[in-house]
């Protein structure tokens, strides 16, 4: 039974203590697995405090429930602090101990009121409104003012409001526990603005290939997840960096639930799922780009029961899942013993969930080799491996390119399809830039320069920088001319904080858990500034026209090898400082600048590149 909410009857919190109600919170915010701080505690007292004296000496709402930290579904644990369930009206109550709200407070609220309105299943089934108030306890001002789409009560109020929307009904305790163990679903109306933007708009940043181009990945995909065909079905989708995954699924995605199908697309890539979400949210025609679009963790305590261990009983399972970048999933020791498997292991028993619901299943896997960069991360497809061979997963139809023979031979579950394979990169314009970059990583001189002098022939061009300011000097000047803006910094995350400020000077290092807005508008609008660096974590999954990569001191070229000196601490450093730059390479789609400051400690490197036709700018 999923339970993400601490519920009382009115008539029950009367008669609590205090400090029980505190420590009750406490308990169940603990249980989150999410830390609570003193200033917390002393807003859940000033809540107790407030609903007892306000109801004090009326009786009559004394059966309605009471939702305290009700975990909206399928989010990171978004919380209102309470929700009341009347006949026809949710209202949801958000306290502060101020005398006057900020912009963020009435943010919050209206994130709420807008999530339980477009995404909450009961509350769209049960046709119920949803009402808000912003309640500051500490105003002594007890006043009820009626603002845009939110009611603001200052101190005493709270009663009147109630009885100003005519509230006179509680929803009964049945009721008001199917609504709380609500699915997660988007409205149609949502759906519909959503994959509407996605098909006409532009969206060049995620969308530089056609769909006519991906057609012959989109028609498999399409035609294995489509039907109700009452299977269980794996789908294991490689390609090289840049070669159309991530699109193929997102293009799959959409047709599905325009079709009537329900399904999602998951990522353990944060920056990734934010600037899709941006990209794909438009306020003025109702898209939300966020509605498909999950993160695993999401889908992890949306689904998924951690301490028996096993699927929610009542949960309304998903039909199909997207799996983006799937060579990423933790693996058992990074879940750790509160979880006790792998998360590809997590999936696949939610997925049977959904069998059992649904009659059928599949789980679209896209796998890049080479790209992990996470700790628990580091076998990439052998977790998968693992998981499938066990013989409860043996019911499984798995889908494979012919590339994956060499690691799911011994299974006897797989159908190979070629077309599951896409071999050719797309990031820059068609032009395959992975045979440079393997040879570069390899340091094999001879190679890396006959595959730099293929990319110059085909239009893709490659320079060397020692100073920023020579960098902005061309930028700006390409900018000019053909009104691309679409450049920008990036970086190892492993830079050392001297070179960062001696190289870089005062360029802000974004981090993975930037909000949508930042990482959204750094790739749509403020890249080109240069006045921000996006680290392997932000830009993984994602380009520029022209990246301006900083090739830094943990990747250094040394008597002819790459010598790696990482700041952080790996199970494998060489292997996975090798996968951050070959993420970092890959990021062009126009073109490449590598900016190597001007250091003796930098000047093999230096040489290296243009030993392989790499020139100076």
């Amino acid at each position: 039974m999923r339970k993400e909410f601490v519920g009382y009857t009115l008539s029950q919190l009367k008669g609590m203590l205090r400090d029980s109600f505190v420590n009750e919170l406490g308990t169940f915010t603990t249980s989150l697995d999410l830390k609570y701080t003193t200033t917390q505690k002393k807003s859940w007292g000033d809540c107790y405090d407030y609903l007892k004296t306000e109801f004090k000496h009326i009786t009559k709402y004394d059966e309605s429930i009471l939702l305290f930290e009700y975990c909206l579904p399928f989010t990171n644990y978004r919380r209102p602090d309470v929700i009341m369930l009347f006949e026809g009206t949710v209202l949801v109550l958000e306290f502060k101990r101020k005398d006057n709200s900020l912009t963020q407070d009435v943010d919050q609220l209206r994130g709420y009121l807008n999530f339980l309105r477009r995404y909450h299943d009961e509350t769209q089934k049960m046709g119920l409104d949803v009402k808000g108030a912003l309640i500051l306890t500490t105003s002594t001002d007890n006043l009820v003012q009626h603002c845009d789409g939110y009611t603001l009560v200052k101190g005493n109020g709270l009663i009147h409001l109630i009885e100003e929307l005519l509230l006179r009904r509680c929803l009964d305790e049945g009721r008001s526990l199917t609504w709380a163990n609500s699915a997660y679903e988007p409205s149609k109306n949502i759906l519909k603005a959503t994959y509407s933007m996605f098909k006409s708009n532009d969206l060049s940043m995620i969308k530089n290939i056609s769909e006519h181009e991906l057609r012959n990945i989109l028609k498999v995909l399409y035609e294995i997840t489509v039907e109700k065909h009452n299977k269980k079905r794996l789908v294991f989708l490689t390609g090289v960096p840049g070669a159309g995954k991530t699109l193929a699924l997102l293009h799959t995605l959409y047709k599905l639930n325009q079709e009537g199908f329900n399904a999602v697309f998951l990522t353990g890539n944060g920056p990734l799922e934010k600037v899709l979400s941006y990209l794909l949210t438009n306020a003025s025609t109702g898209a939300e780009g966020d509605s498909l679009i999950k993160g695993v963790l999401a889908y992890k305590k949306a689904y998924f029961d951690r301490y028996n261990k096993q699927p929610f009983t009542n949960a309304k399972f998903l039909a199909t899942i997207f799996f983006d970048e799937a060579q990423r999933a933790w693996d058992e020791e990074k879940m750790g013993a509160l979880y006790g498997m792998s998360e590809p292991e997590l999936i696949l028993k939610v997925q049977d969930a959904a069998f059992d619901k649904r009659g059928y299943t599949n789980v679209v896997a896209s796998i890049g080799f080479g790209q992990s960069i996470y700790k628990g991360e580091e076998n990439e497809f052998e977790t998968w491996v693992r998981v499938i061979e066990k013989e409860e997963y043996s019911d499984w139809e798995i889908y494979a390119p012919a590339t994956l023979k060499n690691k799911l031979s011994h299974l006897s579950n797989v159908t190979y399809v070629d077309d599951l394979h896409l071999d050719t990169t797309i990031r820059s314009n068609f032009i395959n830039t992975t045979p440079f970059i393997e040879a570069v990583l390899a340091a094999d001189i001879n190679v890396a320069r006959e595959e730099n002098r293929k990319l110059r022939e085909q239009g893709y061009f490659i320079h060397i920088v020692d100073n920023l300011e020579s960098a902005k000097s061309y930028l700006e000047a390409h900018a000019r001319e053909t009104g691309d803006k679409f450049y920008g910094l990036i970086s190892s995350s492993n830079i050392r904080l001297m070179d960062h400020q001696t190289y870089l000077g005062n360029a802000r290092m974004m981090q993975q858990t930037d909000s949508q807005e930042v990482i959204g508008k750094w790739y749509f609008k403020d890249s080109s500034k240069l006045d921000a660096v996006a680290t392997e974590f932000v830009c993984q999954g994602l380009e520029l026209n022209i990246p301006l990569l900083y090739f830094g001191g943990d990747f250094l070229m040394e008597n002819g090898n790459w010598v790696v000196r990482p700041t952080k601490k790996y199970e494998d450093k060489d292997r996975t400082v090798r996968n951050i730059y070959r993420v970092l390479l890959s990021r062009g789609r126009l073109g490449l600048f590598i900016y190597i400051p001007k250091n003796t400690r930098f000047e093999e490197t230096k040489n290296f590149f243009q030993s392989i036709g790499v020139n100076m700018s």
